[in-house]
């Protein structure tokens, strides 16, 4: 897990992750837009003395309020939240109103996605959250993105992620390969220490490359 401290990092945003001997970052370069509802995964977790810690690396003023006593049994608790439709997020990623950052993600095979983040919030919503049948990630508005929860096949709720605090996240990595009109497409999103499936690779430019290389 990556600690979200300096820039404010959100749940399937795009960018680049820069490290070296005394910080990483991630720097936000491109926010899709998810016009259909991308189905999200939630686990919620307690705290302990290093996620505490991490929290308040990125929330100084702890404005979630929470109440941390590592001599306690009782731990306060926080959600992660993890993309679960891959192939949903291909999907909208490869959309027309998606265009300039398919564009973008083609020229650059270091980019990376956010699918997975840690955040704090309030005890209410973590249990609203924990109720919902399906969970979801959605547009509120042009490129604001939210929480909308499912309950008997219907919405009846969303969540700000202004209301939350990220402090933590995982990324995910970009893989390329032709497709069945010999087009060289989005295949697959990876995790960060996983390899592309044979026949595809993470530079977009390399798979174009094959290809012309075995029409030949």
């Amino acid at each position: 897990m990556h600690t979200a401290a300096k820039n404010p990092v959100a749940l399937g945003v795009i960018g680049l992750h820069e490290e070296d001997v005394y910080s990483s970052e991630f720097q936000v370069l491109a926010i899709p837009e998810y016009k259909k509802l991308v189905r999200v995964n939630s686990t919620s977790v307690d705290f302990n003395k290093m996620t505490f810690n991490t929290y308040l690396k990125a929330d100084k003023d702890n404005s979630q309020g929470i109440k941390y006593v590592d001599s306690l049994e009782s731990k306060p608790r926080f959600l992660t939240l993890e993309i679960l439709d891959r192939v949903g997020t291909i999907e909208e990623l490869q959309k027309d109103y998606n265009v300039q950052t398919l564009t973008y993600l083609k020229s650059q095979k270091e980019a990376a996605i956010v699918t997975l983040v840690s955040l704090a919030l309030p005890k209410v919503l973590i249990q609203e959250i924990n109720n919902a049948e399906a969970i979801f990630l959605s547009d509120s508005s042009y490129k604001q993105y939210q929480i909308s929860l499912v309950k008997e096949g219907k919405l009846y709720k969303t969540i700000s992620f202004a209301e939350t605090t990220i402090f933590a996240y995982e990324l995910s990595f970009f893989c390329w390969g032709e497709n069945d009109r010999k087009q060289i497409k989005m295949v697959d999103i990876i995790d960060e220490k996983t390899s592309c499936s044979k026949n595809a690779y993470r530079d977009a430019e390399k798979a174009k490359g094959k290809m012309n290389y075995f029409k030949l």
